[in-house]
């Protein structure tokens, strides 16, 4: 981390370096580095710093990732599926932020195993250094189990000691890492199991087909007879492979053999249907913190699909009795999405016409002409609001239902479409009859192209340009 480089200036100058190295270089550093972790011959290096600077590099190549696994590595494979690149709201089930591997790794060695974890580590290192993979999955094993009993077992004593409980979440960094401890401490119990059923499932699940179904849920049902209070982490580590996550309501109904949330929701398998609605609702948590006017919604088209998915996929999956607690909350996200997206786009039109405004020209009514007002310049801003509400639209406009928006949408879709070809006419015929020609395409005209695009296609954006083009070049109004 950057507090083991002490002058800010080094530091600056050696991240710089390290992510302008080139992938393959980048990987030949961790592997070197990890190897010297693993030897333990890593004194006086600023490992932390060199790996925060490096990983991103490494990542963008493709494949499995050569070198040295360390330890820590090791020890994490039960828990990979569970882990997400950071925390948004409020801890979630079956999910934990890398963040929280560190201060739980030195807790165990300082805190909860002193007298057992470090000789476990160096144990694991031999092993992995002699290439001994007989003993090396001995001693993993090992060390997995002393792993979760200790956190288990903190996890239960914080819950009835205040003293330790404080004492806890200061060493861990709060009560969210605490129960990440938990989450990790079932999946490392059973690790073996989940490695064995990890092998047999794809990477990335893009269906939870019969035959997915069938693995897990013969893994589920071994675990449960042996370790009933682990076997929940078979599902949500299953959950952390699949494209559509909440297929994972296909394993809870093949259990409870029932369709209705009703059933569900009241036994352990409870957690996979939590997991879904907690992400949803903290989804929709942080678009109602955007201000209408202020901030864009664009950002947040991805995550907003996320919740449209989630949520239409959670009715498909299993059957939500209407007034109970999931159909409830299901139905409060949806209103609330509806009213926020409202909100931002009530805006839209009014944007519009400030972006690319019109103007009466001479009598009102039938005898009156719309014209292009090209007397001031386009503002960028309004232009930048209409083109980040629209992108917007048109990223989530596959979900509008589920959303409660699809009549918004509709309607102003209906209202830009009328209005773009209204005012494209418009400029054409401003551009035609001036007298003082640009010497370039107007910003005005560009961005009306550029929204043409959006909504037509390339084709309909290249016709007007042309056009344009052809309009500069006429002189008529010259005379």
């Amino acid at each position: 981390m950057l507090d083991e480089i002490s002058d800010a200036h080094k530091a600056s100058r050696l991240s710089s370096y390290l992510t302008s190295l080139p992938a393959g270089m980048a990987l030949k550093l961790l592997s070197g580095i990890e190897r010297a972790v693993v030897a333990g011959e890593e004194a006086g290096l600023p490992i932390e710093f060199i790996r925060q600077a490096v990983r991103p590099v490494a990542r963008s190549l493709e494949g499995s990732r050569p070198g040295y696994a360390t330890a820590q590595r090791r020890f994490c494979l039960p828990f990979e599926d569970l882990l997400v690149n950071q925390r948004r709201g409020r801890k979630i089930p079956g999910l934990v932020p890398r963040s929280s591997i560190t201060p739980i790794w030195e807790a165990l060695r300082g805190d909860l195993l002193p007298d057992t974890f470090p000789s476990l580590i160096e144990n694991v290192s031999r092993h992995i250094l002699k290439g001994d993979n007989e003993a090396l999955g001995a001693s993993l094993s090992v060390m997995r189990q002393s792993a979760a009993r200790a956190l288990l077992d903190a996890g239960r004593r914080a819950r009835s000691d205040p003293a330790f409980r404080e004492m806890i979440d200061k060493r861990l960094g709060g009560a969210d890492v605490r129960d990440d401890a938990v989450d990790i401490a079932h999946a490392l119990a059973i690790g073996d199991d989940i490695l064995s059923l990890s092998q047999k499932l794809p990477e990335e699940i893009e269906e939870f087909d019969e035959g997915c179904l069938r693995l897990v849920r013969e893994t589920y049902d071994r675990v449960y007879k042996e370790a009933p209070d682990h076997s929940l982490h078979v599902a949500l580590a299953v959950m952390g492979r699949m494209e559509q996550p909440w297929q994972i309501m296909r394993l809870a109904r093949s259990i409870a053999r029932q369709n209705s949330d009703l059933l569900i929701a009241r036994t352990d398998l409870a957690a996979l249907g939590e997991r879904l609605l907690i992400q949803s609702e903290d989804i929709c948590a942080q678009v109602c913190t955007l201000r209408p006017g202020v901030t864009s919604l664009e950002p947040m088209a991805e995550e907003v699909m996320q919740l449209a998915n989630i949520s239409k996929g959670f009715r498909e999956e299993i059957d939500l009795v209407r007034y109970g607690e999931w159909e409830k909350r299901v139905f409060a996200v949806r209103q609330k999405m509806s009213t926020v997206i409202g909100d931002h786009l009530a805006r839209f039109e009014r944007d519009l016409h400030g972006a690319l405004p019109l103007q009466q020209a001479g009598t009102f009514g039938k005898a009156g002409v719309t014209r292009a007002d090209l007397s001031k310049r386009m503002s960028l801003e309004k232009a930048e609001k209409v083109r980040a509400s629209f992108r917007f639209m048109l990223a989530t406009w596959a979900r509008a239902d589920v959303l409660g928006v699809s009549q918004i949408y509709r309607d102003l879709r209906h209202m830009l479409d009328a209005y773009l070809a209204l005012y494209t006419e418009a400029l054409l015929t401003e551009l035609r009859l001036a007298t003082s020609k640009p010497e370039m395409e107007p910003p005005a005209a560009a961005f009306a192209a550029e929204l043409l695009e959006l909504l037509e296609g390339e084709e309909a954006a290249a016709l007007f340009r042309r056009r344009v083009q052809v309009a500069l070049r006429e002189t008529v109004g010259a005379a």
